[in-house]
C-alpha cells in the first residue's frame, strides 16, 4: 500500500508542494544523519513543533531533492511505542525507572571500579550509532584521557576496505566525491548496489551515465544498479580479488599503465609486477567465470576510458578475500595515473576528514592497557576481561555470532545501553538511556561529495533523552577529568576540534552555517578548501608515495594484493562442501538502515526478513514463495521464508542483516556467522558463509 509513496524515492519539483500540506506549518532545511549521503532534508513541523513529514531537498546542490524511504520513515521511528524516554534500570529482570543523576552515579561508581581493579582494558565502548560530531568528539577526547578501548562501525562495515586503502595511501578517506563522475569516462561499481544503498545520491551516477560515462557493474547477482549499467558483469562469489590481479596482469604485462605516474609517485611495482604474473585472463577465468575475453575488453576499457573511477561497496569489502580484492583494484587505479585528479580516482564510503592533534597533553594522555581487535574483543568479554560496556548501537542484531553477543551481554559485570529505542541490545542491558535522534542534535555532517555540511537541531527530545556527548560529559565531570577538554554544545565542540585538527582548521562553525551545500575538505588554515584528496601526488605514506608493496604488517598482514579461495575464508572450509553447499550472504535494502527502521510500519510492510533463493532452483525443489525454509550453518540456524528471485547465482542464498527479536520476533542473521574476522583486513565477514536449506518442520529450526 506504501509502494506509490516510498518505492519512487520521492523528489518534490517545488517547495510548495511540500509546504502546501494540511500537515505542515513550517519548513526546516536540514541534512540526514543516517548514512554517509549527505542528502538535503526539507524537515515539515506542525504547528506544535512536531515532526510533520520529512522530503528531499530541491535546492541541495548533492541530492537536488533526491531522498530514499529511510528518512521518510523517521515520524514513525520516533513515534514509536519502543521509542526510551527516561533512564531505566534492570532489576530482577524488570525495568524501573530511575533519574538521571542516579544511573550517572551508579555507572561512574561501577566504571571507576573496574578500572582501579583491573585496569582500563576492564572498561570498553561499541559506539557504532554514537551520534553527530559533538558526540564523536567529546567521546574522543574522553577514551583518549581514560585509555578507553571502543569500537564503531568499523568491524561490520569497512574496517577491511580501511585497513587496505591506508596500506596504499596512507589515509581510508575517499579520495574522490562522487560528484566526480560527472567528469569520468568510465565508473566502476564493485560489490556496490548504490540505487539502494545511496539512492538519494544515485541520480550522479544516472545523469553521468547519459553524459557519456561508460558504467560497468561487478556483483554476483542483477542488482537494481546492474540493470541501470552500461554492462553488467556478473562473477563468482569472494572472486573479486582474482578478478582485479588479472587485470592488473594484463595492464602491466602489456605496458598500458601510467609510465610517469609508477615512476614518480609508486614503490614497489616491480614486486607487484611478479605477484600477478601468474594470473592471466585464461586463469581468472577459470576462478571467476567471467570470460577471458570480457576480462581483456573489461582492461582494454579501464586503459583508454581515462579518466577512471573506482567505487566498491559492502559486497567486496565485507567478503572473503575482500581485502584481497581491494588491494588489487585500488592499485590498479593507481598505476593507470586514475589517482588525484577531476574524474580519476576511488569513491568511498569512508569520510574521515581527520583527527585531533595536540589537543591533550601527553602526560595527560592514557592509551589502553590492551589493544583487542574486534575477534578478541568477543573472547575479552566471554573469558570475564571486561567488566563494564557501554553501548550506543545494536550490536546484539548487527554484530555476528548474535548468540554470543547476547551470552557475553549477560555476563558482564555492569551494560549501559544508551539507545533511542528498545532494541534487541536494550533489553540485554543493565541501564538503558534515552538517546537522542539526529533531528533533536546540530551536528557537523561529512559525505560521500566530501563535504562538510551544518545541521541544526530540528526538533526538542523527548522526555529526558541526551546525546552521548551529554553522557560523557556527565562522566567526566564524576570521574574528575579536566572540563576544559569538554565543550557544552555543538558549535563550541566544532571550534575546538576544527582548531586542533588541520584537515578543516579553514571551516569555521560560521562559514558552515552559512554555506549552501557545505564546505569541500580538506581545508587547512590559509588555504582554499579542496574537493579531492592527492592532487599534489602527495601521499601520508612512509616514502611519500603510493606503497603498491606493504611493508608494516600492523596495518595489513598482506605484502601485495591476493586471491583466497572462498572455502579457505574463516568459517568455511573443503570438508563441509556436501553438507553446506550453499554461500549465504547478507544484503542491505533501501528501506532499512542498521536496525533502527524495522520500528517503521512502512519499513516493515515494504521489506520483511526473508531467504532469497534462485527462482529456478525453488522451482526444481518445489519451494514456494512464502514457505519456512531453515537455513543452517555451522554457527547456527534460523527460519525464514522463501523468496524465489530470478537470476540469483544457484548456490548462492540471500537474507538481510537488520531483524531481530526485539520486533519480529526472529534470531537475526548475523547469529548464522561466526565472530571471526579476516586475517589480513581484521574486518567481519557477512558474505558467502556456507550454508544448507531445508523445509521447516513443527518444532524445528530456530526463529
Amino acid at each position: 500500500m506504501y509502494s506509490n509513496l516510498l518505492a519512487r524515492y520521492i523528489r518534490p519539483a517545488r517547495r510548495q508542494e511540500v509546504s502546501g500540506s494540511s500537515e505542515a506549518r513550517r519548513l526546516v532545511r536540514s541534512v540526514c544523519g543516517l548514512c554517509n549521503g549527505g542528502c538535503g532534508l526539507l524537515v515539515a513541523l506542525d504547528a506544535r513543533g512536531k515532526l510533520a513529514g520529512i522530503y528531499g531537498d530541491p535546492d541541495n546542490p548533492w541530492n537536488k531533492g533526491h531522498i530514499c524511504p529511510k528518512p521518510m520513515e523517521t515520524a514513525q521511528i520516533l513515534n514509536s511505542p519502543a521509542r526510551v524516554l527516561y533512564p531505566l534500570k534492570k532489576e530482577r529482570g524488570h525495568f524501573r525507572r530511575l533519574s538521571w543523576e542516579e544511573a550517572m552515579d551508579l555507572i561512574a561508581g561501577r566504571w571507576e571500579q573496574a578500572r582501579e581493579t583491573y585496569g582500563n582494558a576492564a572498561v570498553a565502548a561499541i559506539i557504532s550509532k554514537i551520534g553527530g560530531s559533538h558526540s564523536k568528539f567529546i567521546h574522543g577526547i574522553f577514551a583518549e584521557l581514560t585509555g578507553l578501548n571502543s569500537y564503531g562501525t568499523s568491524p561490520i562495515c569497512y574496517e577491511s576496505e580501511r585497513r587496505a586503502r591506508i596500506s596504499l595511501f596512507g589515509s581510508a578517506a575517499t579520495p574522490n566525491p562522487l560528484a566526480d563522475v560527472m567528469e569520468a569516462r568510465l565508473l566502476l561499481l564493485a560489490g556496490n548496489n548504490l540505487a539502494q544503498t545511496k539512492a538519494g545520491q544515485f541520480h550522479w551516477v544516472q545523469e553521468a551515465r547519459r553524459r557519456g560515462t561508460k558504467v560497468i557493474v561487478i556483483d554476483v547477482r542483477q542488482t537494481d544498479t546492474a540493470r541501470q549499467a552500461d554492462q553488467f558483469i556478473p562473477i563468482r562469489p569472494g572472486t573479486d580479488a582474482a578478478l582485479g590481479l588479472a587485470l592488473l596482469h594484463i595492464i602491466i604485462t602489456r605496458e598500458l599503465y601510467d609510465r610517469e605516474f609508477v615512476a614518480g609517485f609508486t614503490r614497489g611495482f616491480a614486486g607487484l609486477a611478479v605477484a600477478v604474473r601468474e594470473y592471466t585472463p585464461e586463469r581468472a577465468e577459470a576462478i571467476t567465470g567471467i570470460p577471458a575475453a570480457t576480462i581483456e575488453q573489461l582492461a582494454g576499457d579501464l586503459a583508454n576510458r581515462k579518466p577512471g573511477l573506482f567505487y566498491p561497496g559492502r559486497g567486496l569489502a565485507t567478503a572473503s578475500n575482500g581485502t584481497g580484492a581491494l588491494l588489487a583494484f585500488e592499485a590498479l587505479m593507481a598505476i593507470l595515473g586514475n589517482i588525484g585528479q577531476p574524474g580519476g580516482g576511488i569513491i568511498s564510503h569512508i569520510v574521515d576528514y581527520g583527527k585531533v592533534q595536540g589537543l591533550i597533553p601527553p602526560e595527560l594522555v592514557s592509551k589502553p592497557e590492551k589493544k583487542r581487535d574486534a575477534q578478541e574483543f568477543y573472547e575479552a568479554m566471554l573469558g570475564g576481561e571486561i567488566k563494564v560496556l557501554y553501548v550506543a548501537g545494536n550490536p546484539a542484531v548487527t554484530w555476528p555470532a548474535s548468540r554470543q553477543m547476547r551470552a557475553a551481554l549477560e555476563k558482564l559485570d555492569l551494560v549501559i545501553s544508551h539507545t533511542l529505542l528498545m532494541d534487541d541490545t536494550a533489553t540485554c542491558a543493565d541501564i538503558v538511556l534515552p538517546a537522542t535522534h539526529w533531528l533533536e542534535e546540530a551536528s557537523a555532517q561529512a559525505s560521500v561529495n566530501r563535504v562538510l555540511q551544518w545541521r541544526e537541531a530540528v526538533l526538542e527530545p523527548p522526555g529526558e533523552a541526551k546525546s552521548a556527548a551529554e553522557f560523557f560529559r556527565l562522566l567526566a565531570r564524576r570521574l574528575h577529568l579536566p572540563a576544559e577538554y569538554f565543550p557544552p554544545d555543538p558549535a563550541s565542540s566544532w571550534e575546538l576540534e576544527r582548531e586542533f585538527t588541520p584537515s578543516i582548521k579553514g571551516i569555521t562553525i560560521a562559514a558552515l552555517r552559512s554555506s549552501a551545500g557545505g564546505i569541500s575538505y580538506p581545508f587547512p588554515a590559509g588555504q582554499e578548501p579542496r574537493r579531492r584528496l592527492y592532487e599534489d601526488k602527495s601521499f601520508p605514506t612512509p616514502s611519500g608515495k603510493v606503497e603498491l608493496e606493504q611493508m608494516d604488517a600492523k596495518i595489513l598482514a598482506a605484502r601485495y594484493p591476493y586471491f583466497q579461495d572462498v572455502l579457505q575464508a574463516p568459517g568455511n572450509s573443503r570438508e563441509k562442501v556436501t553438507d553446506y553447499p550453499f554461500l549465504l550472504s547478507t544484503a542491505k535494502v533501501a528501506y532499512h538502515y542498521h536496525t533502527q527502521c524495522q520500528y517503521s510500519s512502512w519499513a516493515r510492510d515494504l521489506q520483511e526478513p526473508c531467504l532469497e533463493i534462485n527462482a529456478d532452483l525453488a522451482a526444481a525443489l518445489g519451494i514456494r514463495p512464502g514457505e519456512e525454509l531453515i537455513v543452517e550453518t555451522a554457527y547456527g540456524a534460523i527460519t525464514l521464508p522463501a523468496r524465489p528471485v530470478a537470476g540469483l547465482p544457484p548456490n548462492c542464498v540471500f537474507t538481510q542483516p537488520y531483524y531481530g527479536q526485539a520486533v519480529f520476533g526472529r534470531e537475526p542473521a548475523n547469529s548464522l556467522f561466526p565472530a571471526l574476522t579476516d586475517p589480513v583486513g581484521g574486518g567481519f565477514m557477512h558474505k558467502n558463509l556456507q550454508c544448507r536449506i531445508s523445509r521447516a518442520l513443527p518444532g524445528r529450526g530456530g526463529k
